[in-house]
């Protein structure tokens, strides 16, 4: 499955003029609490990020999943402003 996101406006950090913030994805089985899948990544370390832009590339196997309905929520927490976006978006695996 690949995720694909762009976001801007984060606050640069003082000294390092790089985005201070992260992301947090989770994917969870509908009907359930079951986390199949659950990382951090923090804003800075993703490649060509800015304060102005950063852009999500992922690509994640569904190998081992089983077929069944799932939700993918993702967490972009920009540290300055202590401002957070909650995006999600549900899927099928067959």
């Amino acid at each position: 499955m690949g995720i694909y996101l762009k976001v801007y406006n984060f606050t640069p950090d003082e000294k390092t003029q790089k985005p201070s913030g992260q992301v947090d994805y989770e994917i969870v089985k509908n009907g359930t609490k079951e986390k199949v899948l659950q990382f951090s990544e923090t804003v800075a370390e993703i490649a060509g990020a800015s304060a102005s832009q950063v852009t999500i590339e992922k690509v994640l196997s569904l190998q081992g999943m089983q077929p069944g309905m799932y939700t993918l929520k993702m967490k972009l927490a920009d540290h300055i402003k202590k401002q957070t976006l909650t995006p999600s978006v549900s899927f099928t695996v067959d």
